[in-house]
């Protein structure tokens, strides 16, 4: 809705397989938002069966499901675009490692990332685009900020999270925590 207020883009369309939350979502629109003030659309379906336009420069948001999730959609995405002609901004619940692992082997680029506390839980916010410049880490370089005591707090519990996986698959895991744990600002 803030991206409606402020009229980032000719056209938003918010798309979820949840039917009962895109109509609350669309009751929303319709009284906050009317047409033809604002150009918006509401979609409830899978989103491998988005058709994505063919149109200048795109913006998808992923955000509010897991790494998995994450995954998928972005494999979708991607397939169903050949010329990549748009850009990603990814706030996946968890499993940010193995996303950008994915965005990596994709040929997707840095063009931001931050590390967001919300109702006490923590989010990577990344955006990619095969457009920018910078490359993608696995743990996120440009995210951290020594002096924010909330990234500590989120590296102490992501540390701790992939401590307890290393017990599990030592070969999968060690890796990851030693990437989080080079991160060292304790």
């Amino acid at each position: 809705m803030t991206l409606l207020k402020r009229k980032a883009a000719s056209k938003i369309i918010f798309n979820d397989i949840l039917e009962q939350q895109m109509e609350l979502l669309e009751q929303k629109l319709i009284r906050f938002f009317p047409k033809p003030n604002y150009d918006w659309k509401v979609i409830c379906q899978d989103l491998s069966l988005v058709t994505i336009p063919k149109q200048q420069s795109q913006l998808f948001i992923i955000a509010g499901v897991g790494g998995d999730k994450t995954i998928e959609f972005i494999e979708s995405l991607t397939r169903q675009s050949l010329d990549n002609n748009f850009d990603l901004l990814i706030c996946s619940v968890h499993g940010n490692y193995q996303v950008r692992q994915l965005l990596i082997n994709l040929g997707y680029k840095l063009v931001s990332e931050e590390i967001v506390k919300e109702n006490k839980r923590f989010y990577e916010i990344i955006y990619v685009s095969h457009a920018a410049k910078k490359d993608i880490t696995l743990t996120g370089d440009e995210q951290w900020n020594n002096e924010n005591p909330d990234h500590h707090e989120y590296l102490r519990k992501t540390i701790f999270y992939y401590s307890k996986k290393v017990k599990t698959n030592s070969e999968a895991y060690l890796p990851i925590l030693e990437g989080y744990e080079s991160k060292g600002f304790f």
